[in-house]
């Protein structure tokens, strides 16, 4: 798994290479879910290396800022998100407004991965409100990222979303004249709301998980 380490900018492999590589050796992961938490954790302490600002990271953990693993998880959970809303509404449209199980299943993935995010803070040593933090950016990036995709979506495939009957159900009921201005209002209404609904919810989800999962001081332990 050391050759994951080359994915780490050169002026940190300079300065840590053989710290980590050595790091790596002592952990020795035998099971598949702790050989994948290691693997990720490396990723996710290689994309930090390459953002941050400041040149190489001090000596610390290198996956230390939690709000960057808030970004990792709400890009991902993006990302799921955005191609079942391309298969379900373009790929595979329906005239039929039967898509509660799969919204719902999107929303319980979403809870998901937002207590998760509390998971990954936790491990790095962080306690319960650096947790909420990076919760409250993945919910926060997950919800304004996802009406995005929906604005995408239903303005350039316009024709295939208005043979929807709830879009047509609900053109009929607001009274405007337009398909394109009745989805982009609806659209700018949940912007604000989806985004604020998700960042609370992450930021009660990841600091419940995080402060849940969080390291067992030794001493407290006797």
């Amino acid at each position: 798994m050391r050759w994951l380490l080359a994915l780490y900018p050169r002026r940190w492999r300079d300065r840590y290479g053989h710290e980590m590589s050595q790091l790596v050796d002592d952990l020795r992961p035998t099971s598949t879910r702790a050989r994948v938490a290691v693997a990720f954790d490396l990723l996710v302490g290689a994309w930090e290396a390459h953002v941050s600002s400041e040149g190489p990271v001090e000596s610390r953990h290198p996956t230390g800022n939690p709000l960057w693993r808030g970004v990792l998880v709400a890009l991902v959970v993006w990302v799921g998100l955005s191609v079942e809303i391309v298969l379900s509404n373009v790929v595979f449209p329906s005239r039929d407004d039967n898509d509660a199980v799969s919204v719902l299943i999107s929303y319980l993935c979403v809870f998901v991965a937002l207590g998760m995010t509390g998971i990954l803070v936790a491990r790095t040593g962080r306690d319960w409100r650096a947790a909420a933090a990076a919760g409250a950016v993945a919910g926060a990036l997950i919800g304004a990222l996802t009406i995005g995709t929906f604005f995408f979506v239903d303005n350039v495939f316009l024709d295939t979303i208005s043979q929807q009957q709830s879009k047509i159900d609900g053109l009929a009921r607001s009274g405007q004249t337009s398909m394109r201005a009745y989805v982009n209002t609806g659209l700018a209404g949940a912007a604000v709301g989806l985004t604020i609904f998700f960042s609370l919810v992450g930021a009660v989800l990841a600091a419940v998980a995080g402060y849940a999962s969080r390291p067992q001081d030794p001493s407290r332990a006797r």
